[in-house]
């Protein structure tokens, strides 16, 4: 088909050819137009937003931020507050048969017991100073060596307290099923034996002690050994202290209001030292001296059920002390094969004052050792080598020397009551073992404080 054939026929239109200026100002119309339309859009969708609305909804962003920000910080605090004020001291540390023990309750003690242990070290201290002694000797042996060694050593008082609290509880337990209760009267009694105050005995010259009579463990068995621990003794005037703890009054002539008055103002220093070191109010100290005063009325108790009178056993004995069972065994042979019972106490015993003088004990009354060795010398023949006997300081080889009926002392009256008290709450715990839990958590919560001049 020829190109002719191809075409419509119609005529052949030309197009307009328009100038630069007037297709820039046609754009510049259609883009007018456009924005005018987006506007009028905008406004209808209700999207458009003046210069001034913009910067507000922004500052309003801002603050909002702001306020969310300063909002999440307050819940953190306010959590962390109510953790470490209220739910985190009152996690328990122990049960004794579903009464708890709080962290709250253990830090108090735990800090009120190194109030105490510093006291007792400075006036341990400044006895021996009187006496123009080398006042490390003072921290080199019990009591002063474990004083020191609580100070130094957190988690050590940790163990020893939360054991303790424990106890006390047994014993608030026991004594409710008994129906012993303790009266305010009781308490002021224990407060006033603390400060060696006897207002009964005003009319008697004063005997200053150096030390409260009350200590924290008052009531563990002594080792079995002659030579007596280095603490204050009531003939020796106090120095004056490092702390600003109180002290019994130096002069032994105070007439009864003196002392009263001396009381008086000790016992007040004494609470004001606890709220500021130790941050115990005055309910706190007295709950301290309301156990102690339980524990007193126990032990009479105790003492009376098991018939501790004015006449007690003495015995004269000696014996070697060794740290192990094989150990006592060798020795126990060696005096079978006729070695000198003397040399071998020289030689091996781990008692070095009794060691030193051939293991020899003396007379003593049996109340005075702990149980296993109070057995074993109540029991043994005269003359006969005993053992090993098992006890908490190691194994014993017994030779009891003698033995006899004597009058005690009212220290040593006192002695052995504690010691039958002490045996029977042993006892006691032993017999409640499924009633009572002790958590870890405890040695995460120990105070190190009041710090110690101790190091």
């Amino acid at each position: 088909m020829s190109k002719r054939s191809q075409t419509t026929g119609l005529p052949k239109t030309t197009p307009k050819k328009i100038s630069p200026a007037a297709g820039a100002e046609a754009a510049n119309k259609k883009a007018a137009g456009a924005t005018e339309k987006e506007k009028k859009d905008g406004l209808d969708r209700g999207e458009y937003k003046s210069r001034a609305e913009r910067e507000a909804q922004l500052q309003r962003r801002v603050v909002l931020g702001t306020g969310i920000t300063v909002g999440a910080i307050v819940v953190v605090l306010l959590v962390a507050f109510i953790l470490d004020q209220v739910i985190r001291p009152n996690q328990v540390v122990a049960a004794v048969g579903g009464d708890n023990i709080t962290i709250a309750q253990f830090q108090r003690r735990v800090r009120l017991e190194r109030v105490l242990r510093i006291q007792q070290l400075n006036n341990l201290i400044s006895t021996y100073q009187s006496f123009g002694l080398d006042p490390n000797q003072a921290v080199a042996q019990e009591p002063g060596s474990t004083w020191l060694s609580d100070l130094r050593i957190p988690d050590q008082l940790g163990l020893t307290i939360v054991n303790e609290m424990v106890d006390d509880q047994l014993l608030r337990q026991e004594a409710a099923a008994r129906g012993l209760t303790i009266s305010p009267e009781d308490v002021q009694k224990r407060v006033e034996e603390f400060f060696g105050y006897d207002p009964a005995a005003l009319t008697i010259t004063p005997t200053p002690t150096l030390t409260p009579t009350l200590t924290p463990t008052p009531f563990v068995s002594p080792t079995p050994s002659p030579t007596p621990t280095l603490t204050p003794t009531p003939e020796v005037e106090p120095t004056t202290t490092t702390t600003p703890l109180p002290t019994i009054p130096p002069e032994p002539t105070l007439n009864g209001t003196q002392q009263a008055e001396q009381f008086i103002t000790s016992r007040g220093d004494f609470y004001e030292v606890m709220r500021r070191d130790a941050g115990l109010s005055e309910a706190d100290v007295n709950a301290y001296f309301e156990v102690q005063a339980l524990r007193d009325k126990m032990r009479d108790v105790i003492a009376d059920e098991q018939n501790i009178s004015q006449i007690g056993l003495f015995v004269n004995a000696r014996h070697i002390l060794v740290a192990t069972e094989e150990e006592a065994l060798d020795v126990l042979a060696a005096l079978q094969a006729g070695e000198s019972f003397a040399e071998l106490a020289r030689a091996l015993s781990t008692d070095t004052g009794s060691g030193t003088n051939g293991g020899e004990l003396d007379w003593a009354p049996v109340t005075n050792y702990v149980k296993p060795f109070a057995d074993a010398a109540r029991d043994a023949a005269i003359g006969e080598i005993v053992g090993p006997v098992q006890t908490e300081f190691g194994y014993h080889i017994i030779q009891v020397r003698a033995r006899e009926d004597r009058e005690l002392t009212e220290s040593e009256l006192d002695n052995a009551k504690s010691n039958a008290f002490q045996t029977w709450l042993e006892e006691l715990r032993a017999s409640k073992t499924d009633q009572i839990e002790i958590f870890s958590i405890w040695s995460d919560f120990v105070p190190d404080d009041p710090v110690s001049p101790f190091g």
